[in-house]
């Protein structure tokens, strides 16, 4: 049995889901890493083995799709109230898009994370007048499968029958 499944199925009543998001870019000297659980912030072990701390910040997090589904895509809003986050994404010069990585934690095994979404992309940031900056990762179409032929019926004359 898997962890994920194992947690929502035999989980006691005290051990809780801790959610973290990373988000990054090349140009930006380090990433910011935030959660939701621990307004001291968290120290957590990375799949690599490298601890890395999450700092505690406000944000909703609304997964989008399937989780088994490769189009994975996040739905996020963070009180960025000292306006880090969006000065780094709005100081980016070239077009490599922004990375944004989501792990989910057991909170009495800090050590290895349940589940990694780590293919994704933000979409367009944008802040609103209350400080909250909110944004879509989206995954980068990893479930389109396409051949570059054109079915028409002048090229395959058997479609005719199938239509």
């Amino acid at each position: 049995m898997s962890d994920l499944l194992s947690f929502y199925l035999n989980v006691s009543g005290r051990v809780c889901e801790v959610d973290c998001i990373e988000i990054s870019h090349p140009s930006w000297p380090k990433p910011f890493r935030y959660t939701t659980y621990d307004e001291d912030g968290i120290s957590l072990q990375h799949e690599d083995s490298t601890t890395h701390f999450y700092e505690f910040q406000d944000m909703s997090i609304e997964s989008g799709g399937v989780k088994s589904d490769l189009d994975q895509e996040l739905k996020l809003t963070i009180n960025d109230y000292d306006d880090t986050l969006i000065e780094a994404y709005e100081n980016i010069t070239d077009r490599v898009p922004v990375s944004v990585k989501r792990r989910i934690y057991r909170d009495d095994i800090l050590t290895e994370p349940m589940q990694i979404i780590e293919t994704l992309n933000a979409v367009s940031m944008t802040k609103n007048s209350t400080g909250q900056v909110t944004f879509e990762a989206i995954a980068q179409e990893l479930n389109s499968v396409k051949t570059g032929d054109t079915y028409s019926i002048e090229r395959f004359p058997m479609l005719r029958g199938t239509l």
